[in-house]
């Protein structure tokens, strides 16, 4: 690993940064893959959501990190009324996965 030389810029752009950590329910795995897949697909399509990545970890297949970035809070709300966040959400709520969601607001830094 080679760390960047480039400078690191604050951007005047407000932003919320949200960070899930998911647990899911090996026996529930085929499922949420097929959640999360939707969910992502459809978040990166939404006006507002600038990022919407899913990382698997090596050392525990069953544990995941969500990272988005949304341009404001009115695209947050946007997200949490469509139909596949609303899925995830049910999946949750159902024992399908133990969720820790973490939330940040600031400025951009690229």
């Amino acid at each position: 690993f080679k760390p960047s030389s480039k400078p690191i810029h604050l951007l005047a752009m407000p932003i919320i940064g949200l960070v899930v950590d998911a647990v899911v329910n090996p026996d529930r795995m085929e499922e949420f893959l097929d959640l999360i897949e939707k969910d992502a697909v459809g978040s990166r399509l939404e006006p507002g959501c600038l990022r919407f990545d899913v990382v698997q970890s090596q050392d525990d297949p069953n544990k995941f990190i969500f990272y988005e970035l949304y341009t404001d809070e009115e695209a947050v709300a946007h997200h949490t009324q469509q139909p596949y966040f609303k899925d995830m959400i049910a999946f949750f709520d159902w024992g399908g996965a133990i969720v820790v969601v973490k939330k940040a607001v600031g400025k951009f830094m690229t």
